[in-house]
């Protein structure tokens, strides 16, 4: 199984077992046989598996938040399980200060410029407020247009590399056969038209973060060339024999899942556990309420200041249509559908809907649900689906990360019509 499955089952075993549930946690897959979770005072949290009396114990803090645990292993495993295991457990454990106001997650992605408001964005947010400051890789997952690359950067702004470089490699927009040379960099003379040496991206990054957009469209033979330079810290530019140290931070991200193109021969096993350390999931904006509506008057203030129309306002049928539409391209095309009408739109005068693409005016049609009970409906439909797929499909887990009792669960599963989470 792979190590991020294993991972994964671990968290929902350690998650089960502090319920006060019975669970099979995958310790001999990670090569253990005992694993305890003491908190601050010494008292057990969570005690798996049998630690035999005497024998080795790998110790490690757990830093949630305000809250400190202590990890210990039994026996000590290779450096790269027990640091996956300790973040995979920072990450349940967390606990927000007591003092911190429901919406603060708001204000800091607003700090490092994605607007929201929606509490979808709440959980992404704190894994990135845990994985940035630490020097782990990171992977951020989401649909094409969903923001992955505004995440990334604040990976890289809340990080200890923030006065670094911050290079943003969108690997399909380069093409192939320019692609070794842009990444590694080359000789003079290495192939026609290298006239002189030239630095790859991967150099330029050393002291601060490199951002490979859509990771999964990577060419294998270059795969391996990157896991290498990876594992090495070293590049070597095409037409050189010698390796040049450098010093990234890698942060990637993806459409497409990766375990899948893996498991289909497209992509590196080993550059996957590599890469898929620390994961950022980001919804997309139909799953983000009424952050459509948030983000629209955010480009539309921009767009107005730069194609000086003044100051534009959408109208009620303008912001119902954009709540009505399904963003397929996510935040990307929202950007381009509010470009689009504020260059439409009359200087200080309002924005209407048939100022926004036909695409969008179509989703607002009669016939369609755009009415307040159906959204609402809608959004708590949403809501109970992920928290029975984060609580892997146990819905008296899930009934307490909503904060309902099981019975209630139950009824909503049955009312609003929600699947079955897969266990």
């Amino acid at each position: 199984m792979p190590l991020a499955d294993v991972l994964r089952a671990l968290r929902n075993a350690v998650a089960a077992a502090a319920a006060g549930e019975k669970s099979e946690a995958p310790l001999d897959a990670l090569g253990l046989t005992g694993l305890a979770i003491t908190d601050g005072e010494g008292h057990d949290v969570v005690r798996l598996g049998d630690p035999p009396a005497g024998g080795p114990v790998e110790r490690r803090p757990l830093d949630a938040g305000n809250a400190r645990f202590h990890l210990a292993l039994t026996p000590p495993v290779a450096e790269e399980v027990s640091v996956g295991i300790a973040l995979v457990l920072e990450a349940l454990l967390y606990r927000p200060a007591e003092s911190a106001a429901p919406s603060d997650f708001s204000e800091g992605w607003r700090r490092v410029g994605v607007v929201t408001s929606d509490p979808a964005m709440r959980e992404p947010y704190l894994r990135l407020q845990r994985f940035a400051p630490q020097p782990v890789t990171v992977l951020v997952l989401g649909e094409s247009g969903s923001g992955k690359e505004a995440a990334a950067r604040a990976v890289h702004t809340l990080s200890r590399r923030a006065s670094g470089p911050f290079v943003s490699v969108n690997v399909p927009a380069i093409p192939a056969a320019l692609l070794e040379s842009e990444l590694f960099g080359h000789a003079r003379g290495a192939f026609t038209g290298a006239e002189r040496d030239r630095r790859g991206l991967l150099e330029e990054a050393s002291g601060g973060t490199i951002f490979f957009d859509e990771i999964g469209d990577l060419s294998l033979p270059l795969q391996s060339k990157l896991l290498r330079a990876l594992q090495e810290r070293e590049v070597r530019r095409v037409g050189e024999n010698r390796g040049r140290a450098v010093d990234v931070r890698v942060v990637s991200a993806t459409s497409r899942d990766l375990s899948r193109e893996v498991a289909a021969g497209r992509f590196r096993e080993d550059l996957y556990y590599r890469l898929h350390v620390a994961t950022i999931t980001l919804p997309p904006l139909a799953k983000r309420g009424r952050d459509a509506v948030l983000l629209a008057r955010h480009f539309l203030d921009r767009y107005a200041n730069e194609f000086g129309r003044g100051l534009l306002r959408l109208t009620p049928e303008a912001q119902a249509a954009i709540l009505a539409h399904r963003w397929p391209g996510n935040v990307r095309e929202l950007q381009n559908a509010i470009s689009q009408a504020a260059a439409l739109a009359e200087r200080d005068g309002p924005v209407a809907a048939d100022l926004l693409p036909a695409s969008v005016r179509r989703a607002a049609r009669p016939g369609v649900e755009t009415d307040y009970r159906s959204r609402v409906a809608a959004h708590r439909r949403g809501l109970v689906r992920e928290a029975l797929e984060r609580a892997g499909g146990n819905r008296s887990r899930a009934a307490r990360d909503l904060g309902l009792s099981r019975q209630a669960l139950l009824y909503l599963i049955k009312d609003l019509g929600v699947p079955a989470a897969r266990r």
